[in-house]
């Protein structure tokens, strides 16, 4: 059973590894791995995210670019190339320039949309340094005073105990500096350390979905599944001595083992697949709006399965579907909060309302983050302010204030 655990989330390239290393070992074992084509037409080498029971990184994040930026445009493309820079605590480890020249785009959309990825979740990821993640989770309290700003753009001269100096910048007594710089206790200086974290990998789709008349199906990707082949008969055959023989026994026991494993590999993926296709059939007819709230332990207490199989099982994988390959963990969406007696919604449909409402707005007197909390209260969303901020931030939407600036100097043009 810890075998097929261990299995189960091992990544492809990782499995690929370890089945090469026992055919080696063992003659009863032959392995041809698989070599498919990737969706971006490379060759997949069996290679997929790090197995964790902690949410991917790079899962994460990427989850909600394809949220914020439509698949294919440039800025969709930009932002899985700062993705694809994050260090491990969060922060990203390239220079703007640096990630706007490798895309091909120009410097000022680079920081537009690195601007944008600094308002996902958890609130200061993307940034540039520590300072830099500290303002950001500060700003978003509405705690980023004139004071606080400027111990956190010289926090040298705190570590060093030049306490005078750093209360002359601030503008304030030495006295005042540990009330200012007990803020910072609250704020996580790497909040990528709450995720795995994974380098970018080519993810070739592990599922294939599929729509007809009679519903959605799903089935494993064959060409990138691993199989083995048992052989018994490689060993020479004849009079053999005690150990030769129990050699052979344990080798054999081994291979049918591995392939027992490989084979429950297969069948909790796809029915972990087929879980997720079944409850979020109308996200894959008409987009992430219609996501309904789903957590792995709903998937696990479906498939009587304990909630930690359903995160070796998805992270890393891929399905591909008529929207295109899309990660299993994109079927996965947390629930808000919602007025007493209405039904659950996800955080993708309070975003879709968002961004819903605000494209309905009259541009000359534009919709106020309260305004839209109150539409959304009153179609069941229980929207705090802060929160529509945070959305609008996500969608790369600007203030009713800088919306209704926008509006009158089109009107003056």
């Amino acid at each position: 059973m810890l075998t097929s655990l261990s299995i189960l989330g091992m990544s492809s390239g990782d499995l690929a590894s370890y089945i090469a290393e026992k055919a080696s070992a063992n003659p009863s074992i032959q392995y041809n791995p698989p070599r498919a084509p990737a969706a971006n037409g490379e060759t997949f080498d069996a290679t997929a995210a790090l197995a964790s029971d902690r949410p991917s990184l790079l899962a994460h994040v990427t989850d909600q670019i394809d949220l914020a930026f439509a698949p294919g445009s440039v800025e969709h493309r930009l932002a899985l190339g700062f993705a694809e820079v994050l260090e491990p605590t969060g922060w990203i480890g390239a220079a703007v320039e640096t990630v706007a020249m490798h895309t091909g785009t120009s410097e000022k959309l680079a920081g537009d949309v690195l601007d944008r990825l600094q308002s996902f979740e958890p609130t200061g990821i993307f940034a540039r340094s520590l300072a830099e993640c500290l303002k950001l989770q500060a700003r978003e309290t509405d705690a980023l005073t004139w004071e606080l700003e400027a111990l956190i753009d010289n926090l040298d001269l705190l570590a060093d105990g030049r306490n005078q100096e750093l209360a002359d910048i601030c503008d304030c007594e030495v006295s005042d500096l540990p009330e200012i710089a007990g803020q910072l206790r609250g704020y996580n200086p790497k909040p990528g350390l709450a995720y795995a974290h994974d380098g970018p990998p080519i993810f070739p789709p592990d599922l294939i979905a599929k729509r007809s008349k009679d519903g959605w199906t799903v089935e494993l990707n064959r060409a990138v599944s691993h199989v083995i082949t048992i052989s018994p008969d490689r060993l020479p055959s004849g009079e053999m001595d005690s150990e030769a023989r129990a050699f052979r026994r344990r080798a054999l026991s081994e291979a049918k083992q591995l392939s027992q494993a490989l084979e429950r590999r297969g069948e909790t993926l796809l029915r972990t697949g087929a879980v997720l296709v079944a409850r979020q059939g109308t996200f894959l007819d008409e987009g992430r709006a219609h996501l309904v709230p789903l957590s792995l332990e709903d998937v696990a207490e479906e498939l009587e399965l304990h909630p930690s199989t359903i995160s070796r099982a998805t992270s890393g994988r891929m399905i591909d579907t008529p929207r295109g390959a899309i990660p299993l963990r994109s079927f996965f969406s947390r629930a808000v909060p919602t007025a007493r007696g209405r039904p659950a919604a996800s955080q993708d449909a309070a975003v879709a309302f968002v961004a819903k409402a605000i494209s309905e707005e009259d541009p000359s007197t534009p919709l106020t983050d309260d305004a839209i909390a109150a539409l959304g209260k009153a179609q069941g969303f229980a929207f705090a302010r802060r929160t529509v901020a945070k959305y609008r931030g996500i969608l790369g939407i600007a203030s009713s204030y800088q919306r209704k600036q926008r509006a009158a100097a089109i009107c003056v043009g």
